[in-house]
């Protein structure tokens, strides 16, 4: 799947894929339902919402036994540009120089965070990734 096919999933689609990502393989319905306890879905809840994720390819699912065995399809870093485009524009009208602006506002940079930034910033202009 291209960055350009990928779309912002809906927070309870992420909550699932945070889950997935996280683990260190597949993960059976149960063991979801046990890690997102604190969401209280109904496992119906959890079953539709794994059927959205597999149709647009982010989750595969494996047969086991009586049940299935989910993993994600869809690779955290190809998936964090699409949250990170979307969360710039939503929050600060696409401009990252508002971003930084609003965490030097909140004292959240050290100077350590500025050196940073003012290096890859660098290495950016310099073509680089």
């Amino acid at each position: 799947m291209s960055e350009k096919e990928i779309k912002r999933l809906p927070d309870a689609e992420l909550e699932i894929m945070k889950e997935l990502w996280a683990a260190p393989g597949p993960l059976t319905r149960a063991q979801l339902e046990e890690r997102l306890a604190r969401r209280r879905w109904a496992s119906t809840t959890l079953l539709a919402l794994l059927g959205r994720l597999e149709a647009k390819g982010c989750v595969s699912r494996e047969k086991q036994g009586k049940g299935y065995l989910y993993a994600a399809a869809l690779a955290r870093e190809d998936y964090l540009p699409v949250e990170s485009r979307s969360a710039l524009e939503r929050m600060f009208g696409g401009s990252a120089k508002n971003l930084i602006a609003a965490m030097a506002q909140t004292k959240d940079l050290s100077k350590e965070d500025i050196d940073e930034l003012a290096a890859y910033l660098e290495e950016l202009k310099q073509g680089g990734r």
